[in-house]
């Protein structure tokens, strides 16, 4: 044997080596890259709140969902106003109605909003708004028609606390695993 022999075949060695290294690094990587994005789905705030938006102006009603004397809850459909991008959302109902008594007791609600894509579930305070100047603020027309008086409505302010969304056709998917939704802390 010679010398060059040798080091032509440790040189071999020396190839085959790291070729099967960047191998098993380049199918580590490609690996991990697709466990996160199949479990771990990180969005943008912005980009959830956009496409969460999106849901709630093409949702003509919401749930609302409050909590009755017994701790139960107690759903209705309603029709939401939403006058700007803060996820603030106003709804109007009548004094005596049910969902008064229960929101009295207990401010903490849910929404929930649903279009074609997906859905939009905000959890969020009620306080009730009975100022006549911010009534007329706030005041969907829509409403008009169902109300002799602007005066006779309570209009209630949901402010949210969280706020959380599927939306499959924009790639807003629940965990594979448990199936929560993309979650948004106000």
């Amino acid at each position: 044997m010679t010398i060059s022999s040798i080091t032509f075949s440790t040189f071999r060695k020396y190839i085959l080596f790291i070729s099967m290294t960047l191998i098993k690094l380049f199918v580590f990587f490609f690996s991990s890259t697709f466990l996160h994005l199949a479990y771990c789905q990180e969005f943008s705030e912005s980009f959830l709140k956009e496409k969460a938006l999106i849901i709630l102006n093409e949702s003509k009603t919401c749930i609302l969902i409050s909590i009755s004397d017994d701790g139960a809850p107690s759903s209705r459909v309603m029709d939401p106003y939403i006058p700007n991008n803060d996820f603030v959302i106003y709804l109007v109902t009548n004094p005596n109605s049910r969902k008064v008594l229960e929101i009295n007791k207990d401010p903490r609600v849910v929404l929930t909003f649903q279009n074609n894509n997906g859905y939009v579930t905000i959890k969020g305070r009620v306080s009730i708004i009975k100022n006549p100047n911010e009534k007329d603020k706030f005041w969907k027309d829509e409403w008009t028609p169902y109300y002799d008086s602007k005066e006779n409505a309570l209009l209630f302010k949901v402010k949210p606390i969280s706020l959380e969304i599927v939306d499959p056709n924009n790639g807003i998917n629940g965990n594979l695993e448990t199936w929560s939704p993309q979650k948004i802390i106000f």
